[in-house]
């Protein structure tokens, strides 16, 4: 006679939070929609360039850098750090996002729980607001080039922050680490979810552009060393 064995409370745990799941969640429109209008805003910013000169195709590199440094800091100082109005934010991603999912056990167990990994469904309509009168004053002050290159590589960013960060959260045996340089990718995230780090260290999810730069990288010791 087979009897169940109790399940851990680490796996109680995680099957509370993934009960407090909306009943009518959809996963694919859940990822879709941003992907979506993403690429309507890239295709569209694009098809409305006229004539781009090489000085404006700074814009590209500058959004990139102002991008993953407000990654940087929204995720040390608004998710893991109670922010005053932000506090719900910073509430869901460590006891939700953190709590489902920890340094030996980062991958999803089934699609419901990409309510878990990526950003509020409302998100990219939220940031696609924030970023149009930002490109509206970047078109005054420099050119509409250099302001839709902007606009474009910020909202192609946002896309990437989400597929990035979804992949991380895939079984690490998956053929998607067939991709160079995801698996580093992986491992570094791997390591901000450890309860010890989190605060601390690893809070670049895309690129560790500015962990390296601010030192807030971690790596294991070197043996030997």
């Amino acid at each position: 006679m087979l009897v169940n064995e109790p399940a851990s409370p680490r796996s109680r745990r995680r099957a509370e939070i993934a009960a407090r799941i909306p009943r009518g969640y959809r996963p694919a429109l859940h990822l879709a929609a941003p992907t979506l209008l993403g690429a309507i805003v890239l295709a569209a910013a694009v098809r409305l360039l006229d004539a781009v000169d090489a000085v404006e195709l700074v814009a590209v590199p500058a959004t990139l850098l102002l991008g993953f440094a407000f990654e940087w800091w929204a995720h040390r100082s608004v998710l893991h750090r109670r922010a005053p109005l932000l506090g719900a934010l910073c509430e869901r991603h460590e006891r939700e996002h953190h709590l489902a999912f920890t340094a030996d056990d980062m991958a999803l167990r089934s699609a419901r729980e990409l309510w878990l990994v990526l950003t509020p469904p409302a998100s990219a309509l939220l940031v696609l607001a924030l970023l149009l009168p930002l490109a509206a004053a970047a078109g005054a002050l420099f050119s509409p080039d250099a302001a839709l290159l902007g606009l474009a590589t910020a909202m192609a960013f946002f896309v990437g922050y989400e597929w990035l960060h979804l992949a991380y959260h895939l079984p690490p045996d998956g053929p998607v680490y067939r991709i160079p340089g995801l698996a580093r990718l992986r491992e570094h995230h791997r390591r901000h979810h450890d309860p010890r780090l989190m605060k601390r260290w690893n809070f670049n999810v895309t690129v560790p552009v500015f962990d390296l730069v601010r030192g807030t990288r971690w790596s294991p010791p070197r043996k030997g060393v």
